[in-house]
C-alpha cells in the first residue's frame, strides 16, 4: 500500500473512529495495546485493541492480498505467545478489485472484511470526524450525495481540524479514484490546503526516503567491498528519492503529475532529484516540471 494510504488509515483508525469500530467489534470503544511484537524480526500488527470485554482484537488494513494468509497465521500465533490470549483477527480489505484470498488453513481461520461492504450511511451518522473521512471508501448509493454530506459534515469543523480532515480525505480518495471530484469541491470550500506542509506528506516522503537509505545500506553491506557500499548508498538514496518524489507529484497533480515518473526514473544524479523535489513544492502546473525534466535528462 502506498505509504499516504498506510498512514492515513491507521491515523484515523486509532482516534478509534466509534461507529466504524462498532461494525468491526460490536464494541464502541477499546484501550490500544503496544503493537511491536518480537521473533527473530520485529513485527507490527497495524492495530491491535483491547476490547471492554477484554478480547483482543487484530485488525491488517491491506489493499493487496499477497501472502496475507502466513502473515496473519504468524501474527495470532505471536499474539498468544505476547499476551496470553488469541486474538480476534481481521483483515479489512480498503483495495478497488474483487477479493479473493484463502483465510483458512486447517483449524485457523481469520474474517474478511471489505470496507466496500459497509454502508457509508452508517458512518455519515456519526459526529466523530475518523467515520465521515472513511465513509469515502464504503458503499454509496450515490457518490455524488456522499460527497457532499462528507464535506458538508467536515465543514463545520475548526478551521484547523477541518484542513486536517479534508486533507485525510483528499488522500484516501485516490484509492476509488475519486480525487479530482474531491478537490474541485473542496477548492470551493473557504480554506486553503497545502499539502506539502501536512504530517501525513511529510511521514510519507520520509518513509520513502529512508527505505531507500535502508536498501542502499544493505545492499552495500551484502557486497562486503567499500565501491559496493558506496554504488548500494547511492542507489539507495535515489530510490529512495524518487519514491517521494512520484507521491509529491501524485498529490499535487494527480494523474497529470504521474505521467512524468517515466523522466523522473532517467535521472541519474541525487543533486538534479533533490532540485526536482524542491521544484515540485513551488510548482503550480505541471509545465513547469516538464521545462525542467527537459534540460535534466
Amino acid at each position: 500500500m502506498h505509504q499516504k494510504f498506510d498512514i492515513t488509515l491507521k491515523g484515523l483508525l486509532k482516534d478509534i473512529p466509534v461507529k466504524f469500530l462498532k461494525i468491526l467489534s460490536g464494541f464502541d470503544s477499546g484501550k490500544f495495546l503496544d503493537t511491536q511484537l518480537t521473533n527473530v524480526n520485529i513485527l507490527i500488527p497495524d492495530l491491535l485493541i483491547e476490547l471492554p470485554d477484554l478480547t483482543i482484537l487484530h485488525v491488517e488494513i491491506m489493499s493487496n492480498p499477497e501472502k496475507m494468509l502466513k502473515r496473519m497465521f504468524l501474527y495470532n500465533a505471536l499474539i498468544f505467545n505476547h499476551y496470553d490470549r488469541l486474538p480476534k483477527q481481521i483483515l479489512l480489505y480498503v483495495g478497488d478489485k474483487p477479493l479473493n484470498i484463502e483465510n483458512k488453513i486447517g483449524n485457523y481461520s481469520f474474517e474478511i472484511v471489505d470496507i466496500k461492504d459497509i454502508n457509508c450511511s452508517e458512518l455519515l451518522e456519526s459526529d466523530k470526524p475518523e467515520d465521515i473521512v472513511l465513509a469515502i471508501l464504503c458503499k454509496s448509493e450515490n457518490i455524488d450525495v456522499t460527497v457532499a454530506k462528507i464535506l458538508e459534515k467536515l465543514s463545520v469543523l475548526p478551521l484547523k481540524d477541518r484542513e486536517d480532515y479534508i486533507l485525510k480525505l483528499l488522500y484516501l480518495s485516490d484509492l476509488r479514484k475519486l480525487y479530482t471530484k474531491i478537490k474541485q469541491e473542496v477548492e470551493k470550500m473557504p480554506i486553503t490546503i497545502n499539502l506539502e506542509d501536512s504530517d501525513i506528506y511529510k511521514e510519507a516522503v520520509e518513509k520513502g526516503l529512508s527505505k531507500g537509505k535502508l536498501e542502499g545500506l544493505f545492499e552495500g553491506k551484502r557486497e562486503g567491498l567499500f565501491e559496493g557500499k558506496r554504488e548500494g548508498l547511492f542507489e539507495g538514496k535515489r530510490e529512495g528519492l524518487i519514491e517521494g518524489i512520484e507521491g509529491m507529484l501524485e498529490l499535487k497533480f494527480g494523474i497529470n503529475g504521474l505521467e512524468l515518473m517515466n523522466i523522473v526514473r532517467a535521472i541519474n544524479t541525487l543533486d538534479k532529484l533533490e532540485e526536482l523535489k524542491n521544484l515540485i513544492r513551488k510548482a503550480g502546473s505541471v509545465d513547469e516540471l516538464k521545462e525542467f525534466l527537459g534540460k535534466s535528462v
